[in-house]
């Protein structure tokens, strides 16, 4: 590794020399102290050189002929090199190809793995030649850079593409050529507007594990037939804002876990994803104009369902032959009215609410009798209209954690919380007009007590002599307001 330069501001120096006499050299940092060089150094002969990075060397404009060799060297050039690194060398706009020079015949990183160039926002030309590349990480750059250096790379299992310019879709040819991709991510290029081109670009993707695409907002379609990616675990697609309807699949994904789809807020429709059997965690959230929330009947191995923030007004998608289901979220969805299923068994986390103004009581799914035994944590997020519990949540046997926010219309909590013999903790969130707790009788399970910005419940839960301290004064930890009344952090 280079040694830091003391006195970063007077080096002007080309330092290829210092390299000639280290042929067993492994590994070169460039680091950011020397920021005045104007020339990389001939580095290419090195013959046990495995990692190379140059990060800020803010006047080079050209990587040409001396970064490869001297004019009398014939071997192969950067004949170890595993993996290199260009960073933030704002003002660099040409790296030459070695083997368009006159002087380089011979073979040029020919063992290269891992190709990483970030903040170059100036480079427009880059080399072609990398035989064995797996690893392509390319951010702040132009489109025109990543063109020529994905033109003719044949062995890829991971690409990453982050705030490419003036990127309308990936290069032609690039996933048909590169059939072993495992991952592909591709983020902030507010230009992309589709994939690729090739309407039949998901069949050469046999290989692909994980697809990520985010912050795309320009992303106006992506292309059918994503059932040919036969060997995806994991989707994501988030902040893609002119998206309007999601692919068709027309078939099963046998192999995919991991679905998650968020801010696309003119998202209205997705497919239906009945037989999913590998489906374990199925997110969708922040997608306003969402009416109808795909099926997901058959789904035997989804553990976790998240709905948030989305346009839908009722509910029927198969949640009871989800017989792996332990977590469920539905929040924060205004127009939601009506759930007209059951819940499985396997549930151990409900977090609910709020739903449609307009409701006096939350949706009737809560008092399924196959619930009864299995809910453990409990979330309830009311609305101004709320007065009261759901008088199902007493036959909970396995409560442990019950949770109420924003009941506004209620003033006490019922005494039959008293019969909720596993409730540990209570956490008690934004209830404006709560006063009353339970007696003392009801409330002698609990471990802990939490109370948040509920002004008149607080009153009167002063440590001594107010109306409510006798009835929770046995509780080991209490917290108001963030204020530990009785216990510590240590003991919660």
């Amino acid at each position: 590794m280079l040694p830091r330069c003391a006195d970063r501001d007077n080096i002007s120096i080309v330092f290829s020399w210092k390299f000639k006499s280290s042929p067993k050299l492994m590994e070169v940092y460039k680091s950011w102290s020397c920021n005045k060089c104007e020339e990389v150094p001939t580095l290419g002969h090195l013959p046990c050189l495995k990692v190379l990075e140059i990060n800020e060397m803010d006047n080079v404009r050209c990587i040409g002929t001396k970064f490869y060799s001297d004019d009398n060297y014939k071997n192969a050039l950067f004949p170890t090199l595993r993996r290199l690194k260009l960073s933030s060398m704002m003002n660099l706009v040409e790296w030459k190809d070695a083997k368009e020079l006159t002087t380089a015949t011979c073979e040029v990183f020919p063992c290269l793995e891992e190709l990483i160039i970030e903040g170059c926002a100036k480079l427009t030309s880059a080399p072609c030649h990398f035989p064995s590349l797996k690893k392509l990480e390319i951010s702040e750059i132009c489109s025109k850079a990543f063109e020529n250096i994905s033109s003719k790379l044949t062995t890829l299992t991971s690409l990453v593409i982050e705030s490419v310019s003036q990127l309308a879709c990936l290069p032609e040819q690039l996933l048909q050529n590169n059939t072993s991709l495992m991952s592909l991510e591709i983020s902030y290029c507010s230009e992309l507007e589709s994939i690729s081109q090739h309407q039949d670009v998901w069949a050469f993707c046999t290989s692909l594990r994980s697809l990520n695409i985010y912050e795309c907002e320009k992303l106006s379609y992506i292309l059918d037939g994503l059932h040919k990616l036969i060997s995806l675990e994991n989707f994501e697609l988030i902040g893609c804002g002119n998206l309007r309807c999601f692919p068709s699949i027309h078939g099963v994904m046998p192999l995919l876990r991991r679905l998650m789809i968020s801010f696309c807020p003119n998202l209205i429709s997705i497919p239906d994803l009945r037989g999913f059997s590998s489906l374990t965690q199925l997110q969708i959230d922040h997608c306003p104009n969402l009416r109808t929330f795909p099926s997901i009947e058959g789904a035997a191995s989804l553990r976790q369902l998240v709905m948030s923030w989305c346009g839908v007004e009722a509910l029927s998608i198969g949640l009871k032959s989800c017989t792996s289901l332990q977590i469920l979220r539905i929040e924060e969805c205004p127009n939601l009215k009506r759930i007209l299923e059951g819940l499985p068994e396997s549930l151990k986390t409900l977090k609910i609410g709020p739903f449609c103004e307009m409701l006096e009581a939350f949706p009737s799914y809560i008092n399924s009798t196959s619930i009864q035994h299995s809910i453990e944590h409990l979330y309830l997020n009311g609305w101004a209209k709320l007065n009261s519990l759901p008088d199902e949540i007493q036959s909970f046997t396995a409560l442990k954690v019950l949770l109420i926010a924003n009941f506004d219309g209620m003033e006490a909590l019922p005494e039959w919380l008293g019969n909720l013999s596993s409730l540990q903790k209570l956490y008690l969130l934004w209830c404006n007009n709560l006063m009353y707790l339970p007696r003392t009788q009801a409330m002698r399970c609990l471990t802990k007590l939490h109370i948040y910005d509920c002004p008149k419940l607080k009153e009167r839960c002063v440590e001594g002599s107010s109306a409510e301290w006798l009835n929770v004064a046995d509780i080991p930890i209490i917290i108001i307001d963030e204020e530990y009344i009785k216990g510590n952090e240590s003991e919660d």
